[in-house]
């Protein structure tokens, strides 16, 4: 027989992948930062057109702000959850691969960006 899993068991599962995308996102950045481009790199993208990278950490910045506090049960605030962490961690893709001169910056928005997803809010879900 399988026991029951308590409560704390779903709540580390929140805090395990949150901590697994914030280390992922240091590792991809350090090894594909670093690597040489395939093509040399032209910096004539204004910063206002790359800015337009930094739309998916505005839209999980909605997810976590707008979205997770209307949800009310785990199984529902769970994908809601991951995606916004993916869509976070999709601004440092951008600025590797599309954006290379502003690689750094991306990076940090998508850190700051998957940190605001830290899983303090996820215990309101379990209490119930």
């Amino acid at each position: 027989m399988i026991p029951s899993p308590s409560p704390r068991q779903p709540l580390l599962v929140w805090w395990t992948l949150w901590a697994a995308f914030i280390m992922g996102l240091c590792q991809i950045y350090y090894f594909l930062g670093n690597a040489a481009p395939a093509h040399p790199v032209h910096n004539s993208t204004s910063p206002f057109v790359a800015a337009l990278g930094l739309l998916p950490v505005a839209a999980s910045i909605l997810v976590r702000w707008v979205v997770l506090p209307r949800i009310s049960e785990a199984r529902q605030a769970f994908p809601i959850f991951i995606l916004g962490i993916a869509l976070a961690e999709a601004s440092c893709f951008i600025g590797l691969f599309i954006f290379p001169a502003y690689k750094e910056a991306f990076f940090a928005f998508s850190l700051l960006g998957i940190a605001q997803f830290i899983p303090v809010f996820a215990s309101r879900y379990l209490a119930r």
